[in-house]
């Protein structure tokens, strides 16, 4: 790892692009088939839109989601077509990442936690691709607890979700790491004293971990 973690003894992972695949730009891609061309303008790379905001901060329902993309739209599409292209960026869940988090778990090293801003939508089609690859019947089987924005009504990178993750797994912010893929979140969970890990593009986090760490 690129800094000394004899400190830490809480980890916290994110999802999309740490554990699971992702790729936004296949939903962009999708929309744009479907007919929706200012989809990536409205939807701002899937990140700053208020529908998506609401959605996984658990605010509104598949229902209303799925009838402001229609209406958005402009365009007349079935519940499916959406469907389709909303969870098109969800890729896959490598093994080695899989095992990496089993045996996380299992020492007495580490507490490992997952923090995710995600949706209803998406946690119940990469809980059936966990299910259905890795014989995982969810997240919440591989760590010592799971947070999610659309459970919880908050959302990364306000300090409120993290306040209350460090508050509800009795975490010291200065022996917690958190691994991330977006710099935003990382530079919020730091001003809480929390060290953070800024996972950029080809790194992976089975290179984070060496065995003889694990085992400490």
């Amino acid at each position: 790892m690129a800094h000394n973690i004899d400190h830490i003894d809480c980890i916290i992972f994110d999802l999309g692009g740490v554990i699971l695949n992702i790729d936004p730009f296949r939903t962009v891609e999708q929309m744009q088939q479907l007919g929706i061309r200012n989809f990536e303008a409205v939807y701002a790379h899937l990140k700053q839109n208020q529908t998506l905001n609401d959605l996984e901060r658990g605010l509104i329902s598949q229902r209303t989601f799925l009838d402001r993309i229609k209406s958005d739209s402009g365009v007349d599409l079935s519940d499916e077509q959406v469907l389709r292209a909303w969870n098109a960026l969800l890729l896959d869940f490598p093994r080695e990442r899989i095992a990496l988090l089993k045996r996380l778990k299992e020492t007495a090293r580490f507490r490992t936690f997952l923090l995710s801003n995600t949706n209803a939508i998406h946690y119940q089609v990469y809980t059936r691709m966990l299910q259905d690859h890795h014989s995982v019947q969810g997240l919440e089987e591989l760590f010592d607890k799971a947070y999610f924005s659309h459970q919880l009504h908050m959302r990364k990178p306000d300090a409120e979700i993290y306040e209350y993750v460090l508050k509800d797994a009795r975490m010291d912010p200065r022996r917690t790491l958190f691994i991330d893929d977006a710099l935003a979140n990382i530079e919020a969970a730091r001003k809480l004293g929390i060290s953070g890990y800024h996972l950029t593009d080809g790194a992976s986090i089975t290179d984070l971990f060496p065995e003889h760490l694990i085992a400490r």
